[in-house]
């Protein structure tokens, strides 16, 4: 789909969750995210083919952030267009090159500890090792025509070093997962995972960061188009979401003063959001121990014996 002039959103389904990518065709072709490791060869390259654009034409292909849904295509992508340059946010390097990392390092950080988590062995989804050519910190531009350029953002919350891009001449933002509403919506409706934040000061910095840029339109990963006010009502809702989730795990520790393990807090904060789907509410994980990390740093709880038995204790 043309969103505007050389601008293309590419669609297909993971999970019951839309996944988008994005292509900015100009003197330079710029590609967002890669997909899972089917999807240029099921999806992309098939849409180029319908442009009449030639993946060799590529010169540059962007990685938001590291999750097998926007990386997993990477090597597959690569062999299609070698002569772009595959890019990710400088903190997120390690992982985006790598799905045993990515496994390892994000998805199961907490599995020793908490029993939650991944299955250990990468999916094949996530695709093939392959090394990014150059890394964003935020603050560089990328020029698609002489006078048309992307700015990079630096919007982390989600992951270390989570990319957006800015297109001011046209007042969008291509945000992929940077802002989380209440969940990961289903393309059917309703909502499929959810909110995947970790870093709960840089992802409320993120949120203010973006209502002060002019958007007349947002282009997520997954969630639906938003022009205007549903804009700002997304940005106001990913806020009071990270407010309640403070609420719900300050509330449960004080009513349990032995502590609470993380799957504990998990139901009682999926239990009240009310419809993030029981088969999904793990991924909870991220946001539940970004809070309780940042309480633990505010000298506001304290562990007890070891996180595997008792999760924290509510300092009054």
């Amino acid at each position: 789909m043309e969103l505007y002039k050389n601008v293309f959103q590419i669609q297909s389904l993971f999970g019951g969750r839309n996944l988008f990518q994005y292509l900015f065709a100009g003197a330079n072709f710029v590609l967002v995210d890669t997909g899972i490791a089917t999807t240029p060869e099921e999806t992309i390259l098939p849409y180029l083919d319908r442009l009449k654009i030639s993946p060799e034409r590529l010169t540059l292909v962007v990685v938001t952030h590291p999750d097998l849904d926007h990386q997993g295509g990477n090597d597959a992508m690569k062999r299609a267009a070698p002569r772009a340059c595959l890019a990710c946010g400088l903190a997120d390097r390690a992982l985006v090159e790598d799905p045993r990392a990515l496994f390892d390092r994000r998805y199961n950080f907490l599995k020793e500890d908490h029993g939650v988590g991944f299955d250990p062995d990468p999916r094949p989804e996530a695709g093939k090792p392959r090394k990014v050519d150059l890394c964003f910190a935020g603050g560089e531009s990328i020029r698609v025509a002489d006078d048309w350029e992307l700015e990079v953002l630096h919007v982390p919350g989600h992951s270390r070093g989570h990319l957006a891009l800015y297109d001011r001449k046209n007042k969008a933002a291509f945000v992929s997962d940077a802002i989380h509403g209440r969940g990961c919506p289903k393309a059917a409706g309703g909502l499929a995972i959810p909110v995947t934040y970790y870093y709960v000061d840089v992802y409320l910095s993120t949120l203010r960061y973006f209502e002060g840029l002019a958007i007349d339109a947002l282009y997520s990963g997954h969630w639906p188009i938003m022009r205007g006010e549903e804009v700002r009502d997304f940005i106001a809702e990913s806020r009071q979401t990270v407010e309640l989730l403070d609420r719900v795990i300050q509330a449960s520790l004080e009513k349990n003063p032995q502590g609470l393990t993380l799957k504990e807090l998990i139901d009682a904060v999926a239990d009240a959001v009310g419809d993030w789907p029981a088969d999904s509410r793990s991924l909870a994980m991220f946001p539940v121990k970004g809070h309780l990390d940042r309480l633990v740093s505010l000298g506001g709880a304290q562990a007890l014996t070891s996180f595997s038995t008792l999760a924290l204790n509510l300092i009054l």
